[in-house]
């Protein structure tokens, strides 16, 4: 029970210090976008949440918890974590440039594979969802963080956006309009945009894999049908595991930060369930990657995000 609360207080303070759930950049939401150069202004606006691009600081993060853990340290780790300024923090918390860059590429490749649809960017104006703190409970920060959210995104001109991972469509689709007054914005996730978006070619490497549906995706937002018909556009063969869709089994996620271990033990649990089915893991959401990543390590098999399946394709149909 110490840890638990421990654990959230830290959570908590790091997002209403930083407006980040873990030690990382300033920029680490919106700097991929300097390479791109999506546009500023637009109809539509593409809204990361961050998530994808703290995938890497989350996973360095547990990775400090496990060592923790393993000492028997946790409590006094978060004890310390409390009063360690955000500059030092970072210093700590530091994930592979290949898991950075990775992360980032990802971003990039979900933007590439919109971009025929007109899809503008916010640079400064993407933030994190605020999603850890509500599934962790914690409500009244998490009320005060996407009202921030809210209004930054509003005095920005954007009325209507486009997400890219489970966790943040349905923390700005279906929980923000309850915690702020006024809510308009129209969200949309991408794999529903490219569903609908006939114009918009695509190719795929793969052949073949097996489908892991994020729960959120799946049992809270009713996304479903939407990668599969993607991914037959692509003419990418996705292969069903034993649970799926609605009854898709967890990743581990979110309770890697707090319990390393356990979180690990579901991951191993439902790899077993998807290396049965293929070598070639598609997921649609960093905490699944990173979980379900871990779990593959030595084993063989590749976890991809379902962007890095997908190939835009140019020239006539």
């Amino acid at each position: 029970m110490a840890r638990l609360k421990l654990y959230l207080t830290l959570l908590k303070t790091t997002v209403e210090k930083t407006g980040l759930p873990v030690p990382a950049p300033g920029d680490v939401v919106y700097r991929w976008a300097y390479r791109e150069e999506p546009p500023r202004r637009g109809r539509v606006y593409l809204f990361t949440g961050g998530l994808y691009q703290l995938a890497p600081y989350i996973r360095a993060t547990v990775r400090l918890m496990e060592r923790l853990e393993s000492l028997g340290l946790v409590e006094l780790g978060l004890r310390a974590s409390k009063i360690l300024p955000a500059g030092l923090a970072r210093l700590v918390v530091r994930p592979p440039a290949s898991e950075v860059r990775r992360a980032e590429s990802i971003v990039a490749r979900i933007y590439g594979l919109l971009k025929p649809t007109g899809v503008a960017y916010p640079y400064e104006a993407d933030a994190y969802s605020g999603a850890i703190l509500y599934e962790n409970g914690l409500e009244s920060s998490f009320e005060r963080h996407i009202n921030r959210v809210y209004r930054r995104l509003r005095e920005a001109g954007v009325e209507r956006i486009v997400t890219i991972d489970p966790h943040t469509t349905h923390i700005m689709r279906s929980v923000a309009p309850k915690y702020v007054d006024g809510y308009s914005l129209e969200v949309e996730s991408y794999l529903e945009v490219l569903d609908r978006s006939d114009g918009v070619r695509l190719g795929s490497r793969l052949g073949e894999a097996v489908i892991h549906d994020p729960c959120y995706y799946a049992r809270f937002e009713g996304v479903i049908g939407e990668p599969r018909r993607i991914a037959e556009r692509a003419g990418l063969r996705l292969k069903e595991p034993p649970r799926s869709g609605r009854m898709t089994y967890c990743c581990g996620g979110p309770v890697e930060g707090l319990m390393p271990s356990l979180a690990k033990r579901i991951a191993r649990a439902r790899l077993q369930e998807l290396e049965g089915v293929s070598r070639k893991i598609v997921v649609a959401c960093p905490i699944c990657m990173i979980n379900l990543g871990d779990a593959a390590e030595g084993r063989g098999v590749e976890v991809l995000d379902m962007s890095e399946a997908l190939e835009p394709v140019s020239g006539p149909g």
